[in-house]
């Protein structure tokens, strides 16, 4: 049995915006055991009961029997992508499925909201898609077939991305999300501006990879959650996008990506 669930991109001025993205992680989970064995791709993660998802898991259903967990993700943790988000879900979900309880939704809601308290992330998770949530029985989903995607991360990353207390954009999240979706990026950078979204130490670096984005042929740039992750966007209809922009940034990785329409699910 194994368990996926997609990263996502949001954004610190627009909190009720979230994009879910084919990137993500997957857990697959393995025999009982004496005690929580959790193997990873990425090194940096616990390999015990002190790993979040584990952690998570006891939370909802302190009586879970430990399992052996074999954990591959595509999302680097702590760059602004909501692994840590993912993590929290699958903790969730490796409750409900090995437990002997069943999970309603409205208790995988608290949890993760007291985890990871930003709900229009959450939704995304769940149900994937580009949602704006204007509350628990208004939430939109947009469509994702227009946009397609790509993450740069810097070499060298300077202290704080992102200000610690940012200002709410003024326009709404359901008009920037309409603008990304019909690739207005004039009206993004009037409405949405990557100035507004990073700190002056960050900003210098960051205005150099948007100029490569729209060197490209991109629409936007724009700075997931904490950052640094800068979320580079451009028309499905662009080709040669990707390629473009990777010869254009040489400071960092570039990694491209698809927005999903797919949330939590079983693989």
């Amino acid at each position: 049995m194994a368990i996926w669930v997609p990263g996502t991109i949001t954004s610190r001025i627009q909190p009720d915006l979230a994009l879910a993205i084919d990137r993500g992680v997957a857990l697959d989970i393995g025999e009982e055991s004496f005690e929580w064995r959790v193997t990873s791709n990425d090194a940096s993660l616990p390999t015990d009961q002190t790993n979040l998802i584990v952690s998570v898991a006891e939370t909802v259903d302190p009586l879970l029997v430990p399992h052996d967990l074999t954990l591959h993700t595509t999302v680097k943790t702590g760059v602004g992508l909501g692994a840590s988000l993912a993590a929290t879900m699958l903790g969730i979900e490796l409750a409900a499925t090995i437990g002997d309880q069943p999970v309603p939704l409205s208790k995988k809601l608290s949890v993760a909201d007291f985890f990871e308290p930003n709900r229009a992330a959450i939704e995304a998770t769940l149900y994937g898609g580009c949602l704006v949530f204007n509350g628990p029985k208004n939430v939109l989903n947009f469509g994702t077939e227009l946009v397609q995607g790509a993450i740069y991360l810097p070499d060298k990353v300077v202290d704080t991305p992102v200000p610690p207390e940012p200002t709410k954009s003024a326009a709404s999240a359901q008009a920037v999300m309409n603008a990304m979706m019909s690739a207005d990026g004039d009206w993004l950078s009037r409405h949405f501006p990557l100035k507004e979204q990073v700190t002056d130490d960050y900003f210098p670096h960051a205005e150099m990879v948007a100029r490569a984005v729209r060197a490209a042929g991109g629409f936007t740039t724009f700075v997931s959650a904490n950052g640094p992750a800068l979320v580079c966007l451009a028309e499905t209809r662009k080709a040669d996008f990707f390629p473009q922009l990777k010869r254009r940034l040489t400071a960092g990785t570039v990694a491209p990506f698809h927005l999903s329409r797919k949330g939590v699910s079983r693989i």
